[in-house]
C-alpha cells in the first residue's frame, strides 16, 4: 500500500481533478494501467494474471533448481553413509571424473586387482577404468571398436578396443586383466597398466564343439574368471575353459533345463578346489560343477512368474565371487540383493534393498571380494560401491 496522510475528502477532490484533466487520447492507456489511489496500488485483471504467471514461473524455477541440487551425484567419490540392514557403506565411485566420459554408464563388471586396485568394466562407455583402493582414479583403457561389423559396414577394431565389455577379471599372480568383450565375441587381455596383450578366441572362427558368436565364430562371452592358471568364460549356453594364452582346454553345457544345462549364464567363479560355480541366469538358479564339468548341485529353479515365486532364492543371478571362507556371493539384479550361499548350495542370507543411497542397489550386476570388502557393480545407479557385510 502507498501511504497518504491526506483526508478521504482531499483524495476524492484530487481524483475528480485527475479525471477531468485526462486527455481522451490517453484514456486507452490509462484503462490498461494500474490505478493509484490513497488506498493503494490496484492492477487490472490482465495485469493481475501476468503478475501471477510471473510469480509462479519464478517459484517453479526455484523449486526445480532445488530438486536438481539435492538429487545431484555427490562428486565422483562419495564416502561413508548410513548403515543399512547387514551393509556398511565404505565409499561409492561415480566415474573417473575427467576425460570425454567423466561418469560411468551402466558398469556391469568389477574386480579387485593387484595392489588393491579396482577394475571396472564401464560397459556402455566401452572401457575399463582403474582406481586405487580409496576410489581415486588411476587410469582407463579400451575405447570403442567393432570387430564384426554388419554386412556392408567396415570393421573398426584395433588392438585394445572394446565393444560393450560385460565383465572383468584379474590374474592374481601376473596382474593381467581379462575383459569379456561381449559384442566382439572374444576375451581381450591387458597388462595391469592397460597395455593390450592378446585376444582369444578368434571372433571369426568356430570354437571347439560349438560357437555362440555372431556368424558362428568366437563366443558371446558374458562373464570371465581367472583361477589357477586357467580362464573360465560363459556364453549363451556353456562354460569354456582356456589356458592363459587362449588355448581351449574344455567346454561343457548345452541348452536345456536339465541339471548341467544352461540358459544365458552371466556369472562364473572358481573355488580353491577347482569347483566351478555358474549363475544360470535365465533358469533363475546357481549350479556347481566339478573341475571336469560334471554337475554337483543346483540351487533355485526355473520359474514362469517371478512375482509369484517368492520362495525362489534368485530372480536373475549374475556376477559372483568366493569369500575367504569358501562361501559364494551372488549378485541378483532383479532381486536387488547380494545372496550368500554355502559351498554346498545352501542359502545363508541376502543383503540389500533397492535405492540410490549408499548401501542400496539398483540392478547390482557383479561382485568381487577382497578380505572383508565387497566391490559391487551398481549398474543402474551408474556407480560402483565398496561395502562391508554385517551379519544380521
Amino acid at each position: 500500500m502507498i501511504g497518504d496522510t491526506r483526508s478521504d475528502a482531499d483524495a476524492v477532490d484530487i481524483a475528480d481533478e485527475v479525471a477531468h484533466d485526462v486527455d481522451p487520447a490517453e484514456s486507452g492507456h490509462r484503462a490498461a494501467s494500474a490505478i493509484i489511489s490513497s488506498k493503494g496500488l490496484y492492477l487490472t485483471p490482465r495485469q493481475t494474471f501476468f503478475a501471477l504467471a510471473i510469480a509462479l514461473t519464478v517459484v517453479l524455477a526455484v523449486l526445480l533448481g532445488y530438486l536438481l541440487w539435492v538429487s545431484r551425484p555427490v562428486g565422483f567419490v562419495q564416502r561413508g553413509g548410513a548403515a543399512k540392514p547387514g551393509i556398511e557403506p565404505v565409499f561409492s565411485v561415480y566415474g573417473p571424473g575427467r576425460g570425454a566420459a567423466p561418469r560411468f554408464d551402466s558398469p556391469m563388471g568389477v574386480a579387485w586387482g593387484k595392489d588393491n586396485r579396482i577394475y571396472v568394466a564401464d560397459s556402455a562407455n566401452n572401457r575399463v577404468v582403474v582406481f586405487d583402493n580409496d576410489g581415486d582414479f588411476v587410469r582407463e583403457f579400451g575405447g570403442f571398436g567393432i570387430a564384426k561389423p554388419l554386412r556392408g559396414s567396415k570393421a573398426t577394431w584395433k588392438p585394445g578396443a572394446l565393444n560393450y565389455p560385460t565383465d572383468v577379471a584379474v590374474d592374481s599372480k601376473s596382474g593381467d586383466v581379462y575383459v569379456a568383450d561381449f559384442y566382439n565375441d572374444s576375451i581381450s587381455v591387458f597388462t595391469a597398466e592397460g597395455s593390450f596383450l592378446r585376444r582369444f578366441p578368434d571372433p571369426v572362427k568356430p570354437v571347439g564343439k560349438g560357437s555362440s558368436g555372431a556368424g558362428g565364430g568366437g563366443i558371446a562371452v558374458t562373464a570371465v574368471a581367472v583361477a589357477d592358471g586357467k580362464v573360465y568364460a560363459t556364453d549363451t549356453y556353456q562354460v569354456l575353459v582356456f589356458d592363459l594364452k587362449g588355448k581351449l582346454l574344455r567346454q561343457f553345457g548345452m541348452p536345456g533345463l536339465d541339471p548341467g544345462q544352461l540358459d544365458h549364464p552371466n556369472g562364473v567363479a572358481v573355488d580353491s578346489r577347482g569347483r566351478i560355480y555358474v549363475s544360470d541366469s535365465n533358469h533363475n538358479r546357481v549350479t556347481a560343477f566339478s573341475p571336469e564339468g560334471k554337475p554337483l548341485w543346483t540351487t533355485g529353479s526355473k520359474v514362469s512368474d517371478l512375482q509369484k515365486e517368492t520362495d525362489n532364492p534368485f530372480m536373475l543371478p549374475r556376477g559372483m565371487s568366493i569369500t575367504n571362507e569358501g562361501a559364494i556371493l551372488v549378485a541378483d539384479p532383479i532381486g536387488q540383493a547380494l545372496v550368500k550361499m554355502s559351498e554346498d548350495g545352501k542359502v545363508l542370507a541376502d543383503y540389500g534393498a533397492r535405492g540410490s543411497s549408499p548401501g542400496e542397489f539398483d540392478f547390482p550386476n557383479d561382485v568381487s571380494i577382497r578380505s572383508d570388502l565387497l566391490l559391487v557393480a551398481d549398474r543402474e545407479n551408474n556407480r560402483i560401491q565398496v561395502i562391508r557385510l554385517n551379519d544380521r
